[in-house]
């Protein structure tokens, strides 16, 4: 979703909320959704917190479809371009670890390998 911002420009809080409105959902929605505690949201919205968690934020901006680079930004971080190497991505959304994690990624990157006429690794 594009929120507009306002000529003043708006803090992260006031930036949420307007989402946040947008969206109709109340807080409690808005915690259960992205799995962020009602009191961390409530902080957020009134600007208490200097640096919030960018996991948080995430979380947030993903449920109120706002976008990531503008949240992301008022706390000075920029999102990195372009996609992550996917042993990140399985240890992260899979929880898988050591030889697990590494077979796995290694038979992904094959199959990627594959549709791209590179040959496999042995």
């Amino acid at each position: 979703m594009e929120i507009e911002k306002e000529s003043l420009s708006p803090s992260l809080g006031q930036y949420v909320e307007k989402g946040r409105q947008h969206a109709g959902l109340s807080l409690r929605q808005l915690a259960t959704a992205s799995e962020v505690p009602v009191r961390t949201i409530r902080r957020i919205l009134a600007d208490e917190v200097e640096s919030p968690a960018a996991e948080d934020l995430q979380s947030i901006a993903n449920v109120l479809e706002l976008d990531l680079a503008d949240v992301l930004g008022f706390i000075g971080v920029t999102p990195p371009k372009g996609l992550p190497d996917i042993t990140p991505y399985l240890r992260a959304k899979h929880k898988l670890r050591g030889e697990t994690l590494n077979k796995a990624a290694k038979e992904i990157q094959n199959i990627i390998n594959k549709y791209d006429g590179v040959p496999p690794d042995e």
